[in-house]
Parts: C-alpha cells; structure tokens; sequence
C-alpha cells in the first residue's frame, strides 16, 4: 500500500467516525412542542389549521415527538358553547393527529360562569363536560402515543415517556386554581374539587417520582403560573378568599423537592400569563412561560439533550427564533 492510499483510508476512517459521532449525537436529542392559551381568534385558528396554516406547517416540519397544549383552548372572553369546544378539540387534533396532550386551562372551565358571557356556566358542569369530551370521546388526542400512563382518579394527568424523556400533566389552572371567582356553582362543592384536586395531583408526583428510574428528565405541564409575582406577594388562599390569593406554594415546593430527590432534570412549563421566557430556578429545576395569550402567536419548541447536563433544555419559539428571554418578570 503506497502513501497515497494509506492517507485516504485513513482520512475516510476519520470522517466516518466524525459522521458516527454526529449521528449519535442528534439521536439523543428529542423535541416536543408546546402551545399554550391558543387559539383565541380567528388569525390563531387559521395558523394552526392545516394544510396550510403557518404554525401548523412549522409544527410538522419538526416532527415532534408530541404536541402538548397547556390549556386555555378559547379566549376567555367566549362563552364556552359544547359547539365551540368540540372545533377547537377537532382543530387541535389536527396539528398532529392522536399525538396531542392537553391540560385544561381556567378559560377552559373555571370562567365560564362570567357574567357578561352571552352564554353563562356553572363551572363544575363545564369541568365534567370538558372531561367527558377531550378524554373521554373519539378521537382520542393521544390515542398513538404508545404506553400513555393515566392516573384513574383524575384523567387529565397524563405521563409519556419516551427514549428517556418522561411528559407529564397536571390540572393546575389560573383563578387561583379555582379557588375564586365562584359565581354559579356551590362554593362549598367547587372548594371541596379544589381540595381533591390538589391532593390528586400530589400523589401523581409521588408516583413520578417512584418512576424515575425509567427517565433521564422530566417535562412537566400545567395551565397556571405559579411563579408570577403577584402570586408570590398575595395571601395564601383560604375558605374565604374571595380575591387573587396563592394557591401554589405547595406545587413549588413540590417540584424543588422533585428535582432535588431525583438528581435529574425537570422543566416546569404553563401558559396563563403575557411573558415568553425561560429560567433555571435551582439546580436540576427550570420554568418555562410558554408563548401564548395574544402577545406571542407562536409554539415553544423544547429540545431535551441527555448529553448536556448544564444545559439539557434548549428553548425557541417556532416563528421567532429569538425568543424566549431568558429570565422571567412577569
């Protein structure tokens, strides 16, 4: 063998390996795509809608391994008609067919008893109809996505996980999680679904957390944000709250306890307020305001990289690449 060909042999193996390494690489890079208080109008229904809406082309030029919708599927400012929520489940349900999760929003159930809707509720009746409709009647959202864990008590809280990367959802939604804001139902029976909620959604931590074995990081969706700063500053809720109180010390102590005793990444993520941004809270332990809400009409695009232990979530919006800030004021 003369120089020559021991040189390009030898340079081939190189940039084999180089090809190798790169391959494997993405291989252990995965990304989910969250929307999050959409769609609010008719410009937010035509982006997501197909062929050729613009959101709707960018989500499936991803591929995502899910679309996970973080609740709040109308504006709170329509009356939540069986007829309006059954469109925006169709509508959601095409942007990429039977792998879709969705976690109710306060739009979605909680405000549909206000009063100056043309169409008013009694909150728990549109709780127990939006159940029976986005979990319960074909077609399912997440009827492809294989071995989907759903807690029995409470269907919405959902678990994937898939090549390592666990997707949960827990029912957490603004109006102080239900708390306030009670106009047509019993107070005494939307305070007692308070109660069993949250206690609900408790336990299904724990259970995550008994499953940690089988994931190298966690995703985990809700509605509310229960790091805004009006939240922090307000009393904590009570039988008698009737204003905005902070319903959700026990959920962020529960997720820093969560990072901490499974020494593994966890992104908490929700829609409810104006901001697009993203921050590390502690080690092992992010927030993510998904993009949303009538200031940003666009998708959070969220890559899990298990090979980077300082920075294994990366975050963009589909649209505007730019974004998210990075740090949150809201």
């Amino acid at each position: 063998m003369n120089f020559s060909t021991y040189f390009w042999k030898k340079r081939c193996k190189a940039i084999i390996f180089i090809l190798l390494c790169v391959s494997s690489s993405t291989l252990w890079a995965q990304t989910i795509v969250l929307l999050a208080d959409t769609p609010y109008s008719d410009k937010e229904k035509q982006m997501l809608q197909g062929p050729n809406g613009i959101l709707y082309r960018l989500i499936n030029a991803e591929n995502p391994s899910v679309v996970m919708h973080l609740g709040d599927l109308k504006s709170g400012g329509d009356s939540c008609t069986n007829e309006l929520l059954t469109e925006h489940k169709a509508l959601l349900s095409q942007v990429q067919p039977g792998r879709v999760i969705y976690t109710p929003g306060d739009n979605d159930w909680t405000d549909c008893d206000r009063f100056f809707l043309f169409y008013s509720y009694d909150e728990l009746e549109r709780l127990d109809y939006l159940s029976t409709l986005m979990f319960k009647t074909p077609p399912l959202l997440s009827e492809n996505l294989a071995s989907i864990s759903t807690q029995p008590e409470q269907i919405e809280n959902k678990l994937w996980i898939n090549d390592r990367l666990a997707i949960s959802t827990l029912h957490i939604v603004g109006t102080s999680n239900g708390r306030v804001e009670i106009i047509k139902s019993k107070k005494q029976n939307a305070l007692k679904r308070v109660d069993r909620r949250d206690q609900l959604n408790l336990e299904w931590l724990i259970d995550i957390e008994k499953k940690a074995n089988d994931f190298d990081a966690i995703i985990i969706g809700f509605q509310a944000d229960i790091y805004q700063k009006n939240v922090l500053k307000a009393l904590p809720c009570t039988s008698n709250s009737s204003d905005a109180c902070d319903a959700f010390a026990m959920y962020r102590q529960a997720f820093q306890n969560l990072a901490r005793r499974i020494n593994k990444p966890v992104l908490i993520s929700h829609g409810d307020t104006g901001d697009f941004c993203f921050e590390q809270l502690e080690t092992n332990l992010w927030h993510l305001n998904a993009a949303g809400d009538f200031r940003y009409l666009d998708a959070t695009k969220v890559t899990f990289n298990k090979d980077s232990t300082e920075n294994p979530f990366t975050v963009n919006g589909l649209i505007n690449t730019n974004l998210p800030t990075v740090g949150c004021s809201n």
